[in-house]
């Protein structure tokens, strides 16, 4: 493939042509991988050519709605830089911030570009080299991150350009571009330790593991000041003195401050040491992994060995299964969605952190609120804290639409199916009762012998809420297309975070309403008003599914950005 032939938005591949050599890539078999991928991943297709209804012609703009998306969250981050602080202060806030972002991003949405073994499988045998191949893949997620980078820090370099100067704007821009770097093949090093040192089964739940612990070990640092307290932040001096201190040198994020302060004219030993660290330990970061690439898509083969140990249902799968299936149809969809997320390891990457997060997020806001409460004046508020996992189910129900197998979805183009919202319904409420109704059950035991009565119907709330915002956001979110049928895309991933994002930003203003009202007024009669209302618009949409649902089961033309 000539340089001229590359689609549109891929020109920045000329660039990189001369260190892609040197490092033993074969630049036009990489330029043939990167456009074909290129292509595949910004495509909106299901994988299988079920479509919804859509206007003719109509195009996906994905990569535009995740850079508009991703902006409005930049625009928020900007705005926090407005509190007037010392140049350095600001830049180590942003960094952090920046940094918590992009790792996540690195975790849990394009884990499933990163570690895709089926790269190896196509292009091996075809003659190309694992160094062009890891290449290839790198550089169509180096593209999706860097919308991501652009839309999150565009509004915070334009704002510490316009409090100080260009020059700090440009600065600021280009320790952007080196912190995310640094993220990104600091992932990668992550990765390739695990598939070093695990086989098999261990290491898809190794990967799970690492993944989402870090995933929430970051988003549990991000609310450290609420756990703390403000009392205690108070205290501290926050000025970040331009002389080197000895703290700068294990807090990561501050580094990248370094190019700003050498571009505001700050020549002295911190700007040097700091600027020193952000090029010198992303400049090792990307050498190092230079010289092991090859070997991360030897490794990614471990991914595809399996186990031939045989599963059973357990008795929670089949209480659930008689308990919420209203016929032996929607039984079987049940049993496929509950099976289905099982299997689906990328699914729990990207929802597991979410869920856990929604968990723990009552306590970390209302850490403050409880600190200078006695534990029964406490428990009040704490029968509430369930209630918290609806925050994750924006983002669990979302990714209902992707499958790493999505084709195997095809078989309901040939099978009979006269009622498809019995199919999603069944899979909907099977996610609900396989990734909540677990926890919620637990938090409820645990709870009644301090809590009483109130914990129990406190408990069941939350399990009617849950039921009621997974079913309303099933009809929103994946009623338009069929589940597991999609394949997951570094453009749907980013729109589709950012979505969730958003949509769970909302629902921590109803759910805290919920708990600070539960807890003020202490009382079964608020719990059994919330029960009615939820029970009532739960059995609603749940009697809307059959008849409000229908998949466009014929092949269609997609169309691309």
């Amino acid at each position: 493939m000539r340089e001229d032939q590359l689609p549109r938005g891929l020109g920045w591949v000329r660039l990189l042509r001369r260190p892609l050599v040197a490092s033993g890539v074969d630049y036009r078999q990489f330029c043939l991988i990167v456009a074909a991928k290129f292509q595949l991943a910004a495509r909106s297709t299901t994988g299988i050519g079920l479509t919804t209804k859509r206007r003719p012609g109509a195009k996906d703009h994905a990569i535009r709605n995740t850079f508009l998306i991703n902006g409005l969250i930049g625009l928020v981050i900007a705005f926090l830089l407005i509190i007037p602080l010392p140049l350095l202060t600001q830049l180590s806030s942003f960094y952090t911030v920046l940094f918590m972002m992009f790792f996540l991003q690195m975790l849990s949405n394009y884990s499933s570009l990163i570690l895709d073994p089926r790269d190896r499988r196509i292009f091996a045998v075809r003659g190309v080299p694992d160094r062009t191949i890891n290449a290839a893949r790198l550089a169509i997620v180096g593209d999706f991150l860097a919308v991501t980078l652009t839309a999150l820090a565009l509004p915070a370099v334009v704002l510490l350009g316009l409090q100080n100067t260009v020059f700090v704007a440009l600065g600021v821009a280009v320790g952007a571009v080196l912190l995310a770097l640094f993220a990104f093949v600091l992932s990668l090093f992550l990765y390739l330790a695990v598939l070093r040192y695990f086989d098999g089964e261990r290491l898809k739940n190794s990967l799970n593991a690492v993944q989402i612990g870090l995933a929430l070990l970051i988003m549990v640092g991000a609310q450290l000041p609420n756990l703390v307290g403000y009392e205690v932040l108070s205290q501290l001096d926050l000025s970040m003195p331009t002389r080197l201190l000895w703290w700068y040198f294990p807090a990561v994020p501050v580094w990248f401050a370094g190019p700003a302060l050498l571009f505001n004219g700050v020549i002295a030993p911190v700007s040097l040491v700091l600027t020193g660290l952000a090029l010198g330990s992303t400049g090792v970061l990307l050498w190092a992994y230079a010289r092991h690439a090859g070997r991360f898509e030897q490794y990614l083969d471990k991914l595809e060995q399996s186990s031939d140990k045989r599963r059973t249902d357990s008795g929670w799968f089949r209480l659930w299964r008689r308990v919420l299936a209203a016929n032996p149809e929607e039984a079987t969809y049940f049993t496929l969605g509950w099976r289905m997320l099982g299997a689906e390891r990328d699914y729990k990457l990207r929802v597991y952190p979410q869920l856990a997060y929604g968990l723990i997020f009552p306590f970390i806001m209302g850490a403050a609120f409880l600190r200078d409460m006695g534990l029964s004046h406490a428990l009040p508020y704490l029968t509430y804290v369930s209630v918290g996992l609806a925050i994750g189910l924006p983002t669990a129900v979302m990714n209902l639409q992707f499958s790493h197998q999505p084709e195997a979805m095809a078989v309901f183009r040939t099978v009979p199916f006269p009622t498809h919202g019995l199919l999603l319904r069944g899979i909907v409420l099977a996610m609900t009762a396989r990734l909540l109704y677990p926890a919620i059950c637990l938090l409820t035991l645990i709870l009644v012998p301090f809590a009483g009565v109130h914990a129990l119907t406190a408990g069941l709330v939350s399990l009617v809420l849950c039921t009621f915002a997974a079913l309303a956001l099933g009809r929103t979110i994946v009623g338009s297309a069929l589940p597991f049928s999609s394949e997951f895309t570094g453009g749907r991933g980013a729109q589709g975070g950012a979505v969730g994002c958003v949509t769970s930003g909302v629902a921590m203003v109803g759910l805290s309403a919920i708990v600070l009202g539960g807890g003020l007024l202490n009382t079964m009669w608020f719990d059994l008003i919330l029960l009615i209302g939820f029970g009532l618009g739960t059995w609603l949409l749940w009697r809307s599914y059959p008849l409000g649902i229908h998949y466009d089961m014929t092949l269609t033309e997609h169309h691309t950005d």
